[in-house]
């Protein structure tokens, strides 16, 4: 699959349906076959709830990430929050939308070592057009090392633009 690159549903022709859990496990534990962000990042997903709107993830971040410090660069920390907030309110809306991020706050509050890491996006309220999240990241030792919230648009494809 090198080379290939995801197409957002919003962005594809054809037939658009929810995906059930199963679908959607099987999305999230390949995505990183793909040749995107959640590579660099190591992403793996942990678990999720379509119910509650919730996705945790498992990050191993490449050293090509890292600050002077030798830590993971704060941008970096931006990137792991927006992908598991925006893949939150995908597993909630059955991956039948694109999320693109419209607005976002970080607080930093603990350095996050170049390591495993864990991070938990929710999905606050998903409406037509826009959806508001929140996320955590924690660092290998249970430390939370920053959160964030953001609001993204809500971008159905036309087949299902009018029934939402």
């Amino acid at each position: 699959m090198s080379g290939q690159r995801p197409v957002a549903p919003d962005l594809s022709d054809g037939p658009v349906h929810r995906l059930n859990a199963e679908q959607i496990r099987a999305r999230l534990t390949t995505m990183t076959n793909l040749e995107h962000a959640a590579t660099l990042l190591g992403f793996r997903l942990l678990d999720f709830s379509i119910e509650e709107g919730w996705l945790e993830a498992e990050f191993n971040p490449s050293p090509q990430v890292s600050n002077l410090r030798g830590g993971v660069q704060g941008g970096m920390m931006c990137a792991m929050l927006d992908e598991v907030m925006s893949l939150a309110v995908l597993v909630e809306q059955g991956f039948t939308v694109g999320v693109p991020t419209l607005e976002m706050k970080t607080s930093f509050l603990a350095p996050l070592p170049l390591a495993r890491c864990k991070a938990r996006g929710q999905a606050l309220r998903v409406g037509r057009n826009v959806a508001f999240m929140e996320g955590t990241i924690w660092t290998g030792d249970g430390i939370i090392a920053a959160k964030g919230t953001a609001t993204c648009q809500v971008r159905r494809p036309r087949a299902l633009r009018d029934k939402a």
